[in-house]
């Protein structure tokens, strides 16, 4: 009686195991319609296109670019190009995008845009939970250095494109 009993308890850890496992497979089959990814750049002592806002929502990319006219100064109006978010980026940003990681980083990294070095940005938010990371220009945080890649590289593709 007792052996059957151990029995018994032992398959059922295994069984519940397994469906925790099952769930946690599932969770890590998110697409970007589960996202919305905010990343930008800026220079607070420029003049010209010093702010730089991209945005992946829905299937699109949206590509923003503000115009100072020196400290802060908003002038102009801003520019925006919009795109289809390719197959390609999509997968890279979901392999890049580890949510719950990335909800634990520090929200300031550095000291962003001090003695106009620049800030960079990323901000993502899934549901009703949503959390920014902002950081030197150029000095990523090791834990989203992919995301950001993958992120740059479609900024330069849009200025390539749209701003030369």
């Amino acid at each position: 009686m007792k052996m059957q009993l151990v029995l018994v308890m032992i398959l059922s850890t295994l069984f519940l195991t397994n469906c925790e496992k099952e769930s946690n497979s599932v969770d890590s089959q998110a697409t970007m319609n589960d996202y919305v990814v905010n990343y930008g750049t800026s220079f607070g002592m420029c003049v010209g296109p010093c702010r730089k806002e991209m945005n992946l929502l829905n299937g699109e990319v949206s590509f923003t670019v503000f115009y100072t006219e020196g400290r802060g100064a908003t002038g102009g109006t801003p520019k925006t190009f919009k795109e289809s978010l390719d197959a390609t980026l999509q997968n890279s940003l979901i392999k890049s995008i580890d949510y719950e990681s990335f909800k634990k980083l520090n929200e300031i990294f550095g000291c962003p845009d001090c003695a106009d070095g620049g800030a960079e940005w990323v901000e993502i938010m899934k549901g009703d939970s949503k959390h920014k990371v902002t950081f030197e220009f150029g000095k990523v945080p090791k834990e989203i250095e992919s995301l950001v890649t993958v992120l740059r590289e479609k900024k330069v593709y849009f200025e390539e494109k749209y701003l030369k």
